[in-house]
């Protein structure tokens, strides 16, 4: 049994002298604020998680937070968003689905996600089709015979 029953929050720490514009940044991308205290607290909402944003004076180097925020129409939203938002490269379409790092003004970078669903069935079903290495005269499936 695990002890973690789901996760509740996600705490990202931001430059005291930046926290109202990391604030703006979180609006802007589409989360809404359950609870803002200003410049000392700020808290949104998504699916059940919450993301809490904590000024420090403390020197914060850039970081990745290993957050991935799911998205609809991401080559769109980024087009539309590219000239005001800090993208960490362009979109880009992995195996799973479609994504693009973004920096917030305090220098968390986490990733923008559009699943495609679709591709990972077809992808799925090849692999199905054709063994674990994909060839029928892979060894593993030798093995199997």
């Amino acid at each position: 049994m695990s002890l973690i029953k789901k996760v509740h929050m996600i705490i990202l720490m931001e430059s005291g002298k930046d926290f109202e514009n990391c604030v703006e940044f979180y609006k802007k991308i589409g989360l809404n604020p359950k609870f803002h205290l200003k410049d000392k607290w700020a808290e949104f909402e998504t699916s059940g998680v919450l993301i809490g944003l904590c000024p420090t004076d403390q020197d914060m180097p850039e970081r990745r937070t290993g957050i991935v925020m799911e998205v609809e129409n991401l080559k769109d939203k980024y087009k539309e968003l590219k000239d005001e938002l800090s993208f960490v490269g362009e979109p880009f379409e992995a195996i799973h689905g479609i994504m693009v790092s973004i920096k917030d003004p305090g220098g968390n970078i986490f990733d923008l996600y559009q699943p495609t669903p679709d591709k990972v069935k077809d992808l799925a079903k090849k692999a199905a089709q054709e063994g674990c290495c994909g060839s029928e005269t892979c060894e593993h499936e030798k093995a199997k015979i």
